[in-house]
């Protein structure tokens, strides 16, 4: 083969090779397109393990989609379900999948909800339901405390139990029974539901809110959200993979298509010109051993 042609051969083969590496670690828009999970739709900031690649949403808000309900992986105490997502205000709705194994319309739960420590709180928008349960040496309490006949899983004691609905978490010691055991379920009550249907505001769920850089400047882009593990950021994908802190830039096809052919023109130039030096010092040395041969 002609050296020149051995060259480009080369040539070919390298930028090849360097255009498929550059595939593989970019990220891809198309790969955090939004998909269903049941009946909602799940993007960023969530991301479906096993479907979307992790850097298309926040690490905490991994979701596993099981039975076609999404699953928050990183919760803390239990296992919480998504039942509504409002992404245009960055909140959800979520639900301990422990009501979902309770027989019958009496349980008192035992502990405080514990959601983890993920970019999200318990929004004050939620009414309290307020537990009080093993209580001894108590009267009656007034009628704004419902009796509850139930146990708990850990009690089978004979003594009374109690909840009472709040209108938010800010209620004072003087609403407190003393001699009881006291839990607390956050609820939405979006229904007016009386203390009655304790049962039906708990299945209901209630309401998070994110603590999420918004989306909306990458998506007007035309960029896909993300999140950048490296840095621990918010990360705007562009169409060629490369990513931004907001948003794509507004000459964005222009700048990625110049960007792209000059950095692919200086990789090629710098390995054409190594591929020459080392043609030259061949011919060379070829040539220095014929002159030696004909001496």
């Amino acid at each position: 083969m002609h050296p020149s042609l051995s060259l480009l051969h080369h040539l070919f083969i390298i930028s090849m090779f360097l255009q498929s590496t550059a595939l593989l670690d970019t990220p891809k828009m198309k790969a955090c397109e939004p998909r269903m999970c049941g009946n909602l739709t799940i993007t960023y900031p969530f991301w479906i393990n096993g479907v979307h690649p992790s850097y298309c949403g926040n690490p905490s808000l991994e979701i596993d989609c099981r039975h076609g309900k999404p699953y928050l992986v990183d919760s803390y105490d239990t296992s919480y379900y998504m039942k509504h997502v409002f992404y245009e205000n960055n909140s959800f709705v979520a639900i301990s999948s422990i009501l979902e194994n309770v027989i019958g319309d009496c349980y008192i739960p035992e502990f405080n909800v514990s959601i983890g420590l993920g970019p999200f709180e318990i929004s004050e928008m939620n009414k309290v339901l307020l537990f009080f349960y093993d209580c001894t040496d108590i009267q009656p309490p007034s009628a704004d405390y419902l009796h509850v006949t139930c146990n708990t899983n850990q009690s089978q004691s004979a003594n009374e139990s109690f909840v009472r609905l709040y209108k938010n978490d800010k209620y004072g010691p003087e609403n407190l029974l003393n001699n009881c055991t006291i839990s607390k379920r956050p609820v939405l009550g979006w229904n007016q539901q009386p203390v009655d249907q304790y049962m039906s505001l708990m299945k209901d769920g209630f309401l998070l809110e994110l603590k999420v850089m918004s989306c909306e400047d990458c998506k007007e882009s035309n960029g896909a959200c993300g999140f950048n593990t490296s840095t621990s950021a918010f990360m705007c994908i562009c169409s060629n993979g490369t990513t931004y802190p907001v948003s794509c830039p507004v000459n964005f096809k222009q700048e990625t298509w110049l960007h792209s052919h000059r950095k692919m023109a200086l990789i090629v130039g710098k390995q054409a010109s190594n591929m020459l030096s080392i043609s030259k010092i061949k011919h060379s040395s070829t040539c220095n051993t014929k002159i030696g041969d004909r001496g």
